[in-house]
């Protein structure tokens, strides 16, 4: 039985001056689909049961996200709720970080405390990876060199890849490299051919997030080039670095991204 028949068997008894305490007394209290149709237990029990409710379908809603960024509208159709009940409990998980809106108006699963390297850098290098089809690394300047720090890979078989770790000298170039080197402007656009490696390509741009000097990268084999790079990459970065500046400033995250290129500087100068 629905919350609100129950209620209103409950406004019924009250108005009937006790009839269903009555009934109760005489033949055995009613229940009502787990309720005892006793109207001084009934608000607190209704109560619980709502607040049971949120917690399910929030997680449903949590779960779903964690299969693919949805709209709200493919949330709404995907669980079936109503959608007054599905944007009121989105507001309500956007509110405390558990997830986000991404520049495409995606929702994704956000920073909320224990998920922060997933719902941060690994997200959006994820959604990159699905719109361009290719390989994305972010790297991060120390001194003269770069480092990468998340990268994940296209499924093509054959790709680019950087392993996170990997340390390369800035004057060895590459569009990431050059984007290190400029003024760490999402909107400024780079791209190379073969800079580094014969057969390879890559697009960058860069954007500072706590003081950090970082840049997104596009990387795919030469014969995967677009006929026009700016066009088929510019954008994208350029929103994905607006957006991974948003979830960094002020984060946990920075602090590990820094652990991982302190480390692999580390390594590198051991003999």
């Amino acid at each position: 039985m629905s919350e609100n028949a129950v209620s209103a068997r409950a406004d019924a008894a009250t108005a009937a001056g006790g009839a269903v305490a009555g009934g109760a007394a005489s033949g055995g209290a009613e229940e009502t689909g787990g309720f005892t149709a006793e109207a001084g237990s009934l608000t607190a029990e209704t109560g619980s049961a709502k607040e049971i409710g949120v917690i399910d379908r929030s997680a449903a809603i949590l779960t779903a996200l964690q299969d693919a960024p949805m709209t709200a509208a493919e949330v709404c159709r995907r669980l079936g709720y109503s959608k007054s009940t599905t944007y009121r409990l989105l507001a309500d998980l956007r509110t405390h970080r558990f997830i986000v809106r991404d520049s495409s108006g995606l929702l994704r699963l956000g920073p909320f405390p224990g998920r922060r390297s997933i719902a941060t850098t690994n997200s959006v290098l994820e959604h990159l990876r699905t719109l361009t089809s290719e390989s994305v690394q972010l790297w991060v300047r120390v001194g003269e060199d770069r480092v990468c720090v998340r990268n994940v890979e296209a499924d093509h078989e054959l790709r680019v890849s950087r392993g996170v770790g990997t340390v390369l000298p800035l004057v060895d170039g590459g569009s990431a490299a050059l984007a290190l080197c400029g003024p760490g402007n999402p909107q400024e656009f780079y791209a190379t051919k073969q800079a580094r490696v014969q057969g390879t390509a890559s697009a960058s741009v860069a954007v500072t997030a706590g003081g950090i000097l970082l840049a997104l990268c596009v990387s795919y084999p030469l014969n995967r080039e677009p006929d026009n790079v700016a066009g088929a990459y510019r954008t994208l970065l350029s929103q994905a670095a607006v957006e991974l500046k948003s979830l960094l400033e002020g984060s946990e995250e920075l602090a590990v991204l820094k652990d991982i290129a302190r480390l692999a500087l580390g390594a590198k100068s051991k003999p």
